[in-house]
């Protein structure tokens, strides 16, 4: 076996002096076999309290020398394995966690400093020595609880449980800096999603005003990298001015595809100003141009990044982790392929008669996907989680295969290429086969995933739930087959009961049970490849409406037009569908989005007596 490679603080330390060695069966084993403890270390590259740790505590001689005596030292990545930070984080980065030598947890926190360090190794290995079989019990009795206290509750899905997070959403509202809750201030861009979707979806000014001013405060104050571009991690202030200065592909990624759908709302140029601005910082520092995928993340650095351009020219560029991270990739892919069309021209009709919008990022995207699934896909195992030097690592996460999925339809649906359906459907049926449960939804992990500690104890994040029923609920838009619909209803429900106590936090939930419920349009294109066939393409994409399912089908394809039930047309056409309503097939752009407006109010107006905000929603709308 090679030996473990770490990484810590780019500072001056004496943190590799700890004797730290990877996850493992072998590591368990030698706990057991020597009678100690675990100390159990989850850091991540990009977090400043990690290094901090490693250029203090870490590196205190006594701290040392107890940890390497009387601990089996574990140092885990975050980004790498997040099935174990699932399980054991303990608060935040780092997080330090005690263990019994069979991964049980004993006690944690999250930094600890070197005087109070050395205290709690004493304490926990003394503790350890002297009550074992208390802290068995102990352990026996968590478990025992853990698995008698399965949540009984409502698993009906409805409006309602949309009305829940979007007044959780209106009720953590900050009117003064916008964001949600007080310090710190973390960006929470499924809320932002959401919020978007519903004024689509409903025209709820008091919704965008929300969405719109807490990505307007962001971009103009201190969690925007005004320099060099891209978006820091979270701010330690209400009002964005001092931020944690890592930045992150996953929140880039996702606030960059929530700045999109603002300017397509928008046509602010301000909006525009920033999105190719965030775009030329992941170019710059987040990509690699031999392969087209995109790095995980770029260090915090305090002393740098409060400078101006000019004067960090002098300093050594913040640390980039260049591990392509599967599901971090996805999301970039699908915010890229968002742009491409996306910028084209925000406003629709201008945008479907201007040509070929940005093709080099549709481009881009598509080669990212294609190295994504020639690099760290196999069909035995799904998606690995990251690719290292010695190859692919970690299979068959659910969030790597959930997100990888939506990707590839949201290419298909941009691109036109039948090979991401393909690649949709079987990661589809990968979740189905290794990862479903009984009842509805999906293990966090496979089956046969490794056992050591709490990974013996599978998971059913609602987050990465949501994720791959968006996925379930699309295939079955695509292909009108009952059964993916089924699984997407069976996985939402599972977690009906528990989307009121998370709030917010609960966005894609809520977001995925909206699109469950209230079918978006399904526009079919058929047409000769061609000119005729961009156009109304282009068109379709930029429909204002909250979701939309695009297929294009060959004129010539005579199979698949009778596989769709339409008939063969001697013009380029546009069918459209809201639920069971279709209208006559149009020509034009602007037909396709007058019929599209007028079937969607025909739609609704048999499934919507209300609006989705309800009362609460007036009184703020400004924009």
């Amino acid at each position: 076996m090679s030996e473990p490679q770490f990484h810590f603080s780019p500072r001056v330390n004496r943190a590799h002096e700890i004797a730290w060695q990877a996850w493992s069966a072998e590591t368990f084993e030698r706990a057991q076999r020597e009678d100690k403890p675990v100390l159990l270390g989850i850091s991540a590259v990009w977090c400043h309290w990690c290094h901090v740790m490693d250029e203090t505590s870490y590196s205190d001689s006594d701290v040392i020398g107890l940890i390497n005596d009387r601990f089996v030292a574990i140092r885990v990545d975050n980004d790498q394995r997040p099935d174990i930070n699932a399980r054991y984080n303990m608060g935040g980065w780092p997080t330090t966690a005690f263990l019994t030598p069979a991964g049980e947890v004993m006690a944690g926190m999250t930094y600890i400093p070197p005087d109070q360090m050395r205290d709690v190794l004493n304490q926990v290995s003394t503790y350890y020595k002297d009550n074992k079989t208390s802290i068995a019990e102990k352990i026996a009795a968590s478990r025992a609880q853990a698995a008698a206290g399965g949540a009984d509750g409502d698993d009906v899905l409805s409006d309602q449980l949309l009305r829940d997070v979007l007044h959780a959403a209106q009720d953590g509202y900050d009117p003064v800096f916008g964001g949600f809750g007080n310090e710190p201030k973390f960006p929470h861009s499924e809320a932002i999603d959401l919020l978007l979707h519903v004024y689509l979806r409903d025209a709820d000014r008091d919704a965008l005003h929300m969405a719109r001013k807490t990505l307007e405060a962001m971009c103009k104050g201190g969690t925007y990298d005004q320099e060099w571009g891209g978006f820091y991690r979270y701010s330690t202030k209400r009002d964005w001015s001092i931020p944690h200065y890592e930045k992150m592909l996953e929140d880039n990624a996702l606030l960059l595809r929530a700045l999109l759908k603002l300017y397509r709302i928008s046509d602010s140029d301000e909006h525009r100003r920033y999105i190719d601005f965030t775009i030329d910082y992941v170019d710059t520092w987040l990509s690699d141009p031999a392969t087209g995928a995109f790095y995980g993340s770029q260090d915090a650095d305090e002393e740098l990044y409060p400078l101006p351009d000019e004067e960090r020219k002098k300093f050594t560029p913040p640390y980039v982790d260049k591990t392509v991270y599967t599901s971090w990739n996805a999301m970039a892919i699908a915010a890229y392929l968002d742009a491409s069309w996306t910028l084209a021209d925000a406003r629709p009709l201008r945008a479907s008669a201007s040509g070929r919008g940005r093709p080099d990022l549709r481009e881009r995207a598509l080669r990212a996907l294609d190295f994504l699934w020639e690099r760290l896909h196999t069909d035995a195992d799904g998606m690995f989680r990251f690719l290292s030097p010695e190859g692919p690592q970690v299979p068959g996460l659910l969030g790597d295969q959930a997100w990888t999925a939506l990707a590839c339809l949201e290419a298909y649906e941009v691109a036109a290429r039948p090979q991401d359906f393909e690649r949709a459907k079987q990661l589809a049926a990968f979740m189905v086969e290794r990862l479903a449960v009984d009842g509805g939804g999906f293990r966090d992990t496979l089956r046969e995933h490794e056992t050591l500690g709490l990974l013996a104890q599978p998971q059913t994040p609602v987050k990465e739930n949501s994720v791959a029923a968006l996925v379930f609920i699309r295939l079955a838009r695509l292909t009108h087959d009952e059964s993916y619909e089924a699984i997407a209803r069976a996985t939402l429900a599972r977690f009906a009961h528990v989307a009121e106590a998370q709030g917010y936090f609960a966005a894609e939930y809520a977001k995925a049970v909206d699109l469950l419920l209230n079918p978006g349009a399904e526009v079919k294109i058929v047409a000769p490849r061609g000119d005729a066939a961009h156009t109304l393409h282009a068109a379709a994409l930029a429909l204002p409406v909250a979701e939309r399912v695009i297929r294009v089908i060959d004129a010539t394809d005579a199979e698949a037009l009778a596989a769709e039930g339409l008939p063969p047309h001697p013009a380029p056409a546009a069918y459209v569908c809201y639920g069971t309503l279709c209208s006559a097939p149009v020509t034009t752009p602007r037909d396709l989005f007058e019929i599209v407006e007028r079937t969607k109010r025909a739609y609704e107006a048999t499934r919507h007596p209300e609006p989705l905000a309800g009362p609460r929603g007036g009184g703020m709308a400004s924009d």
